[in-house]
């Protein structure tokens, strides 16, 4: 497999889920090996690579930064481009963290798929396991085991009449995500809202761009009757590409587990694959 970047410029615009400020977001074709952020609104401003080292925070996203500059809540443009092979990709940001759009990949994902498609005529580099890894933290559980065709299953729990268990396996194809994952919205339980609001988080919040799990019902209908573990499957291919390699054919699952465990699941696959 040869890498892959997008034909042409594409941009994007909306407010961020949790800074609630607005940002246009531009998808550059690349060339350099990597998912590059840019901060086009901060003077001077370095690349911040997609990688899982220059993961600095894990609270209610993936935020990356260079040391300087940040980019926060990337995981759902990172899963776009997972779900779609891309290995090579410019995003310039002119704000702190994505729009949220509609609180799905989707439109990202979209928005790539009409840039078109580029090969560059170098590997990929891919990700192999040689035997089977697991990684435990309370009562979350991972492990990657080789098998014929790279799948994701996800067990989604939690103490609630409507969602109390979740379960789906994903084989991986691009056709299969855009129908099947990249769909799914963010979600969040109405007991939540106050304690993100109070810690500066989910100030774009709002009906069109998530899904609020209330006592007796949904904020808004479901995209699928079992959104809520799909989107933790989007989420979990988004931090993935955090290894910044295509992951190989292999039988991934996941009980219960969330961005600061799936980026540490993703440093664990990185270690083993190069022993």
């Amino acid at each position: 497999m040869n890498r892959k970047t997008i034909n042409k410029t594409v941009t994007v615009k909306g407010i961020g889920l949790h800074t609630g400020e607005p940002c246009s977001m531009t998808f550059k074709p690349s060339e350099d090996g990597f998912i590059t952020f840019l901060r086009t609104d901060v003077k001077d401003a370095l690349p911040i690579k997609a990688l899982a080292q220059n993961v600095c925070s894990t609270m209610r996203g993936t935020n990356l930064s260079n040391g300087k500059e940040q980019v926060h809540t990337v995981e759902h443009v990172l899963s776009a481009a997972h779900g779609l092979g891309i290995t090579d990709l410019i995003v310039e940001m002119d704000g702190p963290e994505p729009p949220i759009m509609d609180g799905s990949s989707l439109p990202y994902a979209q928005a790539m798929q009409e840039a078109g498609f580029k090969e560059i005529p170098l590997p990929a580099p891919i990700l192999t396991l040689n035997k089977d890894i697991e990684y435990k933290e309370g009562d979350i559980f991972y492990s990657a085991k080789p098998a014929p065709k790279l799948t994701f299953t996800f067990l989604f729990l939690r103490n609630h009449p409507l969602v109390n268990r979740q379960e789906y396996s994903f084989e991986y194809s691009a056709e299969g995500y855009l129908e099947q994952i990249a769909p799914a919205r963010t979600f969040g339980f109405e007991e939540e809202i106050a304690f993100l609001r109070a810690n500066g988080l989910a100030k774009g919040g709002r009906i069109d761009n998530c899904v609020i799990i209330q006592k007796d019902g949904f904020s808004v209908p479901l995209r699928f009757p079992d959104e809520m573990v799909r989107h933790k499957i989007l989420d979990l291919l988004g931090d993935l590409k955090l290894t910044n390699k295509i992951l190989g054919p292999m039988h991934i699952t996941c009980r219960c587990g969330g961005h600061k465990t799936n980026v540490e699941f993703a440093k664990l696959m990185l270690k083993q694959s190069e022993e």
